[in-house]
């Protein structure tokens, strides 16, 4: 990842904080300082990882390279209960700022059957997702080690 992607990163990263910190002056935000809180937090996390995105691809090659040995099932369940969690963690939070609605109410709302199908829906989803990262990560992987190979010519 050469400097000018990185810089451009940082504007976009930049630009989105601005955007995000001028958000509640235009629509009505929830629990407007536990979202200030939470974009705070966002942006040293979203630069550290831009700054370090080689150290942090290496260690994906490491994990990676163990994770293989596992096998297609144990990863695609892996990746796509990641991504599960990364979705309730995304619709809860932005229920929570956008409606004021926490998780609870909104499942405690949901009739039983309604509940079951989106549930269903769910785990289906996550596994097509589980089985889609399984491939990106290999090629990713495969990338990387393409260029280890590269580099040691």
């Amino acid at each position: 990842m050469g400097l000018n992607n990185k810089s451009n990163q940082i504007i976009a990263i930049t630009m989105l904080s601005v955007l995000l910190f001028a958000l509640p002056f235009f629509e009505e935000i929830h629990y407007t300082v536990l979202y200030y809180v939470v974009i705070i937090l966002f942006i040293p996390i979203a630069i550290y990882r831009i700054i370090l995105a080689e150290k942090f691809e290496a260690r994906f090659y490491k994990r990676w390279q163990k994770a293989k040995e596992q096998g297609f099932w144990v990863n695609v369940v892996r990746e796509g209960t990641r991504s599960l969690v990364s979705m309730i963690v995304l619709i809860s939070t932005s229920q929570l700022f956008g409606n004021g609605r926490t998780p609870l109410e909104i499942v405690s709302k949901l009739p039983g059957s309604t509940l079951v199908w989106i549930s269903l829906f769910l785990l289906a989803f996550n596994l097509v997702v589980g089985i889609v990262a399984w491939h990106e990560n290999n090629k990713k992987y495969n990338r990387i080690h393409g260029a280890l190979q590269n580099n040691n010519k």
